[in-house]
């Protein structure tokens, strides 16, 4: 559920971005369009591509196709405001709405900075070409640079921002020295601490876009919800709200601006939440429907496995009513049980044939000769077959390199005239083999355990080639439920760093004795990943709406204005 909650806080920081870019683009459309207050537009335009940028984030959520274009509009949308802060640092005069008489001295003061500016500029253009240049030909390989390139223009974000940062806090010392009022200083402190959490947010990013590198790290902080990943969150929820106090100061004095940035802000916010609550009642539930569908899985794989047992009792049955192999065996004729023992191994496929004399040793084994000569007769299933003449079979403990592994065995008696003649035991193991023909017909990982030791699983390493068999379960409440209460188990479980929806399910040899388990599991990932991205595209639909909202509000906004301009005005000549 995590992840969904960062989804969320990425979702809400980046409509915090959008709001607030939307709100100050109107602001600045207004003063520069209506109020004649401001002689530049950079600062409306500015804003308006980085909102489009924010909306591409969240669709970069869901389709990282969308990095490139993101990034590069953000790029765009920086040096847009930074070429309004240049033109224009000063924006005091916006908290008065209706005096336009500072728009003579804003034409001077713009007219006095303009060959600053362009000197300014060119030597940032300058900067992001060498930064680009150095990019292609230090780096080796037209695909490393694509892969490499969302990281280079962050960077090219990163310098854009520093550069308006410098600006703004030689604005803030200059009017410090020369105003004691505590809300210009203020004012001008708003936009410098957001412009410094976006300068955090860039730096955090420019890590965190990098491509593959062989370098732990740094390969560490590319992944999703890494620790710089988080940091850039936070940064961009700072910046935004430094950046909302700035730009409310000038946008509540103007009454019909003030309406619609409230109204747009509730209608994203209480969407944005009624997507999260709805969203996860449905992973709850589906995330329950998923454990249900393993416990039956866990349960057709005991099915399939007393299957296998059967078809063990079967073929040991089979083998003693044949009457050539019985006269065979009556005879000692080891040469010709052979052949017909490995006629059977063949067509049974089965992993274990032994065929016992009466006093349990072995005399035939053609599936392991180094069988041959030993002694079972302590063996409790071998013992019963001879000496109560019925036949028996169980799941039992087969020795193993790295674990023991689960085996079911049946053994049936020979009898000849009503005597017993010796014992035939046919085994099937459940090994890796046998789980990865589970996955292959259910699409489930499919793990035994022998006591608590993985002796079989289809989960393999990253390398796709190794397994973790003789690897002990050490989750308490699977051991306390399944081993020792011999009851079938549902639970999330973490398999080597993936999270599994997995049930279980005990394992008897034919004492009732709990000798192992089976469990079934499925990666949540399919399952997260799915509802994550449902999630992202009811935020996306929300984003939307929110900026259709923006634009309709936009093209109201002069008839709003004339309807509730006298409200400003009254509202101007009272604050005078």
């Amino acid at each position: 559920m995590i992840i969904f909650f960062y989804e969320f806080l990425h979702f809400l920081s980046s409509s915090l971005a959008i709001l607030v870019c939307i709100s100050s683009a109107a602001l600045f459309i207004i003063t520069y369009r209506y109020e004649r207050k401001l002689r530049t537009g950079w600062r409306a335009a500015g804003f308006l591509l980085l909102a489009l940028a924010f909306l591409l984030f969240v669709l970069e959520r869901k389709e990282p196709m969308f990095e490139i274009l993101a990034v590069t509009i953000e790029a765009i949308a920086m040096f847009s405001i930074f070429k309004g802060v240049l033109a224009e640092p000063k924006l005091i005069h916006l908290r008065k709405v209706g005096e336009i008489e500072t728009y003579a001295k804003i034409r001077k003061q713009r007219a006095k900075s303009q060959k600053k500016m362009s000197k300014t500029s060119r030597l940032l253009l300058l900067i992001l070409l060498l930064v680009i240049l150095a990019s292609v030909f230090l780096v080796p390989g037209y695909l490393y640079f694509v892969s490499l390139l969302p990281s280079v223009i962050q960077l090219i974000t990163v310098i854009i921002i520093i550069s308006t940062i410098v600006i703004q806090y030689k604005r803030y010392k200059r009017e410090e020295a020369e105003s004691k009022s505590a809300h210009r200083e203020w004012q001008n402190l708003y936009p410098l601490i957001g412009y410094i959490f976006l300068l955090v947010r860039g730096l955090a990013l420019v890590l965190h876009r990098l491509p593959d590198l062989d370098i732990v790290v740094l390969r560490k902080m590319t992944l999703d919800y890494s620790s710089v990943w988080i940091i850039s969150l936070i940064a961009t929820f700072i910046a935004f709200i430094y950046l909302a106090i700035w730009a409310w100061n000038f946008v509540k004095i103007r009454v019909f601006l003030r309406t619609y940035v409230v109204f747009i802000s509730i209608v994203i916010f209480v969407a944005a939440i009624g997507s999260l609550i709805f969203t996860f009642f449905i992973f709850r539930v589906l995330e329950n429907n998923n454990l249900d569908l393993m416990l039956k899985g866990a349960e057709t794989e005991s099915i399939i496995m007393q299957d296998r047992s059967n078809t063990a009792m079967f073929v040991a049955k089979l083998i003693s009513d044949d009457q050539r192999f019985t006269e065979q065996v009556r005879n000692n004729n080891y040469n010709l049980m052979k052949e017909t023992m490995e006629d059977y191994l063949e067509s049974s496929e089965a992993d274990i044939l032994r065929v016992y004399n009466i006093f349990g040793e072995v005399v035939v084994s053609p599936s392991d000769t180094r069988d041959e000569g030993k002694i079972f007769s302590d063996d409790s299933l071998v013992a019963f077959a001879l000496m109560q003449r019925k036949q028996v079979r169980s799941f039992d403990m087969h020795p193993g390199v790295l674990s023991d592994f689960i085996v079911t065995r049946a053994v049936h008696p020979i009898i000849f005239r009503d005597s017993v003649i010796g014992a035939v035991e046919i085994g099937y193991k459940f090994d890796n083999a046998f789980v990865d023909f589970s996955k292959e017909k259910a699409n489930l990982d499919v793990t035994i355990y022998t006591g608590r030791k993985i002796s079989a699983t289809t989960i393999k390493t990253q390398d796709e080639v190794s397994r973790f068999v003789g690897s002990e379960e050490t989750r308490l409440d699977i051991i306390t439920n399944v081993l020792q209460d011999g009851e079938a188990y549902t639970t999330i479980v973490d398999r080597f760093g993936e999270k599994y929806y997995s049930a279980f399910n005990p394992i008897r040899d034919v004492n009732g004795v709990i000798i192992g388990m089976v469990s079934v599991g499925v990666p949540t990932y399919f399952l997260t990943e799915t509802t994550r991205q449902n999630l992202l595209s009811t935020f996306i639909i929300v984003a939307g709406l929110s900026a259709l909202v923006s634009l309709i509000g936009y093209y109201a906004m002069p008839r709003l204005r004339k309807v509730l301009g006298p409200a400003d005005e009254k509202s101007s000549e009272q604050k005078k």
